[in-house]
């Protein structure tokens, strides 16, 4: 079931750059806004942030936390500082696929590793929400590309007010 909304959420995002040239995912539509480029190396480094987290923790003890409202990240306004920067080199929509699946696939494995009572009864330090538990720390991933979802739409409506 986790896999499947997470899969549900990326195959969202595919979709939402399909059909947009290199240049326009790299477009920075301001000096204080990300490029859809960065927005999706941004998600990917992300995504491998919290599953290396998560597999260090399965190995370690850790003591069972309450589950927290996460879900309301995705529709929240209030903005949280990213602990790393996306780079604002040239990426390909091609190497940003590429990437995106790659840390899909370490998504996939250490779920497979993993089962149902550890992901319940282990938990993991997140940078905004303090300690979730394994399962939560997943599900953030899709939240959080629900979230960048919107911003990446922002991008594109205006890449086309641009290019009108």
């Amino acid at each position: 079931m986790l896999l499947q909304s997470l899969q549900q959420v990326r195959d969202e995002l595919f979709a939402s750059f399909k059909g947009l040239s290199d240049e326009q995912l790299n477009v920075k539509p301001s000096a204080e806004r990300w490029s859809i480029a960065q927005i999706l190396l941004h998600l990917q480094q992300s995504e491998s942030y919290f599953v290396n987290l998560a597999r260090q923790e399965l190995d370690r003890e850790s003591a069972r936390v309450e589950e927290k409202p996460i879900a309301a990240y995705t529709d929240s306004p209030e903005k949280l500082k990213s602990p790393a920067e996306p780079s604002s080199d040239f990426k390909s929509g091609e190497e940003l696929v590429s990437r995106l699946n790659h840390s899909r696939q370490k998504v996939n494995s250490f779920l497979n590793d993993a089962d149902e009572k550890s992901l319940a009864d282990k938990s993991l330090q997140h940078p905004a929400f303090g300690r979730l538990s394994l399962k939560q720390a997943i599900e953030f991933i899709g939240h959080h590309e629900k979230r960048h979802l919107r911003q990446i739409n922002e991008v594109k409506e205006w890449l086309q007010i641009k290019t009108s």
